[in-house]
């Protein structure tokens, strides 16, 4: 089955949305109409309220079914007690899905309020309705213009996200997008009522858009058919789970949260490694991972070169990228020789980590660059961490007491993108802690040069070796 002619296609590139329930606040309701302007969306965007004339400066609706025309997809941003009407009026208007916001179903632990999802539920069936949700954030498309949120990225890509979580969604899409991440498509599901992980995994397995999956999974309600769904999925693509409700305190969170069944992690475990998907511990391992796979995208093997500033970080480097289960040999006597020429004697390294001190001043660019290039060319070197000065300088931008750090951060990321591409072999760089407004901005400016560049990003040496070693790690499951 291609893509196109997969069910869930449609959702995805509505003619026609219908946020009911929207505010004229910036609050959630008012945040989805915010979201999809933000996002370019062309299709026709309908607010619906009794309440207002205009919201977002788009002519507000009294309800649904004064809307002109059909509409494709409805959000729904209104009480419990009135959704199972807006159902009615959905399908009377041609909708094909609609994604319910509205909590207060059966994640409350009332009897009743379990029993009105199932009769929702049922009623969507006979209708020929399609549910996203409740309680949930519901799709972000940035091809078609669907968003959930403002400050999303606006260009698409080839990260598809799955997640039971609309806030872990928005995370992962706005913090990985400052790393150079960009989606094909998000799904923040919720309850499951109708549609869940099972059937977006499908969906994103098929998606010829989609090339990296990862996902934000709390329960599943058919273990079975989400043992399919995954084992499928990563058949075709890379997989990253982060399974939420690890502990008891989490699996009780998970019941109040989305109604889930947190589950055995043990057999979650067991469920990926069958499958051939990754899981992994948090939020930050999930977007190390990712970015791995999208920028680093392949690794020889497991030796590793740390070229770094600073005999102590050298230090915890080291410890890091071999508490990962990666290697960090000694360079050739060859390749300490060629980097002692121009390295200064007192507080340096040749060895491994490299802790060269060059990276500063009028030569340092040109000097880093070598290093790079000596130590890439090293037969017994796979990748390199290089831990990048970013930001630390003495100046501020434009002051007189030292090279414009935000242009001297573009600089060293066009070189180790460069240098990458040159030299042949991975280059992945931390970047440290900004502590000022000043670090800040040159650290967002490396980050965005390096994502042109085509370089990975990591905010510290143990997410850069965790993440270069699951990638190693998958490489391995695929060969077996």
């Amino acid at each position: 089955m291609s893509t196109a002619e997969h069910p869930l296609e449609q959702l995805f590139h509505p003619r026609s949305v219908a946020v009911v329930g929207a505010s004229t606040s910036q609050g959630p309701g008012g945040g989805f109409v915010t979201a999809i302007q933000e996002m370019g969306y062309q299709g026709a965007l309908y607010p619906v309220n009794p309440k207002a004339e205009e919201i977002q400066g788009l002519k507000c609706y009294p309800s649904l079914l004064v809307v002109p025309g059909e509409v494709d997809y409805v959000i729904s941003s209104v009480p419990a007690r009135i959704v199972p009407q807006l159902v009615e009026d959905s399908a009377a208007k041609g909708a094909k899905a609609v994604h319910f916001f509205t909590a207060g179903f059966s994640e409350t632990g009332e009897a009743d309020r379990a029993g009105m999802e199932a009769h929702l539920l049922a009623r969507a069936r006979e209708l020929g309705l399609r549910l996203i949700g409740p309680n949930c954030m519901g799709l972000y498309c940035p091809e078609s213009g669907l968003s959930f949120m403002p400050g999303m990225p606006k260009e698409p890509g080839p990260v598809g996200m799955v997640s039971q979580s609309g806030a872990n969604a928005g995370d992962v899409c706005r913090t990985g997008g400052v790393r150079g991440l960009r989606f094909s498509k998000a799904i923040s599901y919720g309850n499951a009522l109708d549609l869940g992980e099972s059937d977006f995994l499908d969906y994103l397995a098929q998606d010829a858009k989609t090339e990296i999956i990862v996902g934000y999974i709390e329960g599943v309600k058919d273990g079975q058919r989400f043992l399919r769904a995954l084992r499928a999925a990563a058949s075709a693509k890379p997989v990253i789970i982060l399974k939420g409700g690890q502990t008891e305190a989490g699996a009780r969170a998970t019941a109040s949260h989305t109604a889930s069944l947190a589950g055995a992690l043990a057999i979650f475990d067991a469920a990926c490694r069958q499958a051939g998907a990754l899981r992994v511990d948090d939020m930050d391992e999930l977007i190390d991972t990712a970015v791995a796979f999208r920028y680093v995208k392949e690794l020889a093997g497991p030796r590793v070169a740390v070229v770094g500033v600073g005999g102590g970080h050298s230090v915890l480097a080291a410890d890091a990228v071999a508490a990962a289960g990666l290697e960090v040999p000694a360079l050739p006597e060859e390749t300490q020789r060629a980097l002692a020429e121009f390295t200064p004697v007192a507080g340096t390294s040749v060895r491994n980590p490299v802790d060269t001190n060059v990276g500063f001043g009028p030569e340092g660019p040109r000097l880093m660059r070598e290093t790079l290039r000596l130590v890439a060319e090293a037969p017994n070197i796979d990748a390199i961490i290089y831990q990048a000065a970013v930001g630390w300088g003495p100046s501020r931008r434009g002051g007189d007491n030292g090279p414009d750090q935000v242009e001297y951060a573009r600089q060293l990321a066009t070189l180790a993108g460069e240098s990458m591409a040159g030299f042949g072999k991975p280059i992945a760089v931390q970047l440290r802690p900004a502590l000022t407004a000043e670090a800040m901005e040159a650290t967002l400016a490396f980050q965005e040069e390096a994502a042109a560049q085509g370089l990975a990003t990591f905010p510290s040496i143990g997410g850069a070796a965790g993440a270069l070693r699951r990638l190693l790690d998958w490489q391995r499951m695929r060969e077996a």
